[in-house]
């Protein structure tokens, strides 16, 4: 009776454990949630091109990105990240007049940004696509919405609300390499105030990366990127004066150094 006692209380334990394990990882996703379940700290560079419809310039750029990603049982994807600029270099930029000022053409000084999307296994282990949706907030602080605003006693209201989609392929090579391909599109949307008969600064961004993730050792992981966007605006941003530049394309690189769980 012991012995069937023993037995018993070792097969339930047995498939509890099985059930539990089952239940953490998904078999369709279990290879890809040991990079896709990450946090990580970013330093990144640009370099974007900058016109006023008549000039053209170049501006470089440092930043520093925060970003935590997961991949759920179910196939929900989730990332979100957060990036600040610590670094602006660009040629002369004057502002209109008014402002008597230099100030700088890049926009998106700083942001949060969201992506949420479901992923499809192509390829046992091997090969994913995420479709996505994106939601963010990001600043939009630069000499055109500095012209075109009635005042700069009040930036916090210079940013844009960010709203698109896009899709990333992913290739997991083995447990130590990984790669991915991710295409977006955004839209967008200043809510900086305008006057001056000048238009807000909308646009559509398309972003192409090309990235990598390395797991080196247990839960620590490197990662790298390269990306180019540019800048498609809905109306002509060429004022009277021609003066005031606005962001054409943008190319950059990242690298980071996470964890996953």
């Amino acid at each position: 009776m012991r012995k069937i006692l023993i037995l018993s209380l070792t097969s339930l334990a047995t498939s509890v454990f099985a059930a539990t394990s089952t239940n953490s990882e998904s078999s369709s996703y279990a290879a890809f949630q040991q990079f896709d379940r990450q946090y990580s700290f970013g330093f990144g560079v640009t370099s974007g091109q900058l016109t006023n419809g008549s000039n053209d310039a170049t501006n470089n750029t440092q930043f520093v990105n925060v970003e935590v990603e997961r991949l759920f049982n179910i196939g929900v994807w989730m990332d979100i990240n957060a990036y600040l600029l610590t670094y602006y270099s660009q040629v002369a930029d004057p502002a209109v007049p008014t402002l008597g000022v230099t100030t700088g053409s890049q926009a998106q000084f700083g942001g949060l940004n969201a992506k949420v999307g479901y992923a499809f296994p192509l390829l046992k282990d091997t090969l994913m696509i995420t479709p996505y949706a994106v939601l963010g907030r990001n600043v939009n602080l630069s000499s055109y919405s500095l012209a075109a605003a009635p005042s700069t006693a009040n930036l916090t209201q210079d940013y844009f609300w960010s709203v698109g989609g896009g899709a990333r392929l992913e290739y997991r090579l083995n447990s130590v390499f990984d790669f991915y391909l991710d295409q977006s599109a955004v839209y967008n949307a200043s809510q900086a105030p305008t006057t001056q008969g000048l238009p807000a600064n909308n646009n559509y961004a398309y972003t192409t990366t090309l990235g990598s993730k390395f797991n080196l050792y247990r839960n620590f992981q490197l990662g790298g990127q390269l990306f180019y966007t540019g800048n498609y605006f809905t109306q002509s941003l060429v004022t009277s004066s021609g003066t005031a530049l606005v962001p054409q394309s943008t190319v950059g690189g990242m690298l980071s150094v996470g964890l996953t769980y």
